[in-house]
């Protein structure tokens, strides 16, 4: 049975006045029965570096081809009619967007949703974006959550098997250091607390 997952955004104010965001992903079967709470994340609303406020709630970064159409969409769909203010890289680089303006919409999100899978490494857009997520979360305090669709967390940590393998290819043809840039930024990501979704059928 597949499985995708809900997004419930509460708001609140916490100490001080400020703003409070709950981020609660559910895991649902297509039936609709709620299985088991994947994570809470609970950050204040603090500005970006900038000092403007947040643009986006949440930034999804994914490899189009693995899981538009299988997880994302869906995720995507959650979120909106949650009333999620939500950026989806993909939809925006139809629309002509550059890299740059990508990068910076990363900049003004508040929690970063990285969908890892079996080729997401093939994508230098990708990895330069996890690059930017990461420079976020220490400089803006950006909240992480890592989603491992179909692809064990080890090999994304790791870079092992058919992952390390596009990884590497992608690699080529770059600047020396960018292999090792994007392997120690992969190995932080799958470190963190996330959502490995064969482990929820």
């Amino acid at each position: 049975m597949g499985l995708f997952i809900y997004k419930l955004l509460c708001k609140g104010k916490g100490k001080g006045g400020r703003t409070i965001i709950s981020l609660c992903i559910l895991n649902y079967c297509f039936l609709c029965k709620p299985l088991t709470l994947i994570s809470v994340m609970e950050t204040e609303s603090s500005s970006p570096s900038s000092k403007s406020e947040w643009k986006y709630d949440v930034f999804i970064n994914f490899r189009g081809v693995d899981t538009r159409r299988k997880f994302v969409s869906h995720l995507h769909s959650a979120l909106s009619k949650a009333g999620v203010k939500t950026f989806l890289d993909e939809e925006n680089l139809l629309k002509g967007m550059e890299q740059q303006e990508l990068l910076r919409a990363i900049q003004v999100s508040q929690i970063a949703i990285v969908v890892f899978s079996k080729r997401y490494a093939e994508s230098s857009w990708c990895l330069d974006e996890l690059e930017k997520i990461f420079e976020c979360r220490q400089t803006c305090c950006q909240k992480v959550l890592p989603v491992f669709y179909y692809v064990q967390p080890s090999e994304v940590r790791e870079q092992t098997g058919d992952f390390g393998d596009v990884l590497r290819a992608a690699a080529e043809n770059r600047y020396e250091d960018t292999l090792l840039r994007w392997s120690r930024t992969l190995t932080k990501a799958a470190n963190l607390t996330g959502w490995d979704v064969r482990k929820s059928r």
